[in-house]
């Protein structure tokens, strides 16, 4: 399957079915926009110890938050899957090889003085 699929396949299974858009729950003592704010340092487990409860608890009870969450999961969950599968093309490397060593090359002549110059400058 390739990612697009995925992803459309990831977009079906979330559904907005939460409080209108102008509520504003308050599940874990803060609201849907400091949660979302949050979100991805939560998910990433990289998130202020003070905010962790809070914004986890958040997450997972809000109506209107919980689908945006289930969504990044499935999403994180896709990349991983398509990641494991892709490859870049075997071109693709050698241009990154010769490209490194022109840099190289560029760089190493940039170093020697001039033939002609007798100062060495």
């Amino acid at each position: 399957m390739s990612w697009t699929d995925e992803l459309r396949r990831l977009l079906r299974r979330v559904t907005s079915n939460g409080p209108e858009d102008g509520e504003d729950g308050l599940e874990g003592g803060i609201t849907c926009r400091e949660a979302a704010e949050r979100l991805m340092e939560w998910l990433d487990g990289e998130l202020a110890p003070e905010w962790e409860e809070s914004v986890g608890i958040h997450l997972e009870t809000c109506a209107r938050c919980r689908p945006v969450l289930v969504f990044e999961r499935s999403f994180r969950e896709a990349l991983v899957r398509v990641r494991k599968d892709a490859r870049a093309p075997d071109r693709l490397k050698e241009r990154i090889l010769e490209s490194l060593e022109d840099q190289q090359k560029l760089r190493t002549s940039d170093l020697d003085p001039a033939p002609d110059d007798p100062r060495g400058e």
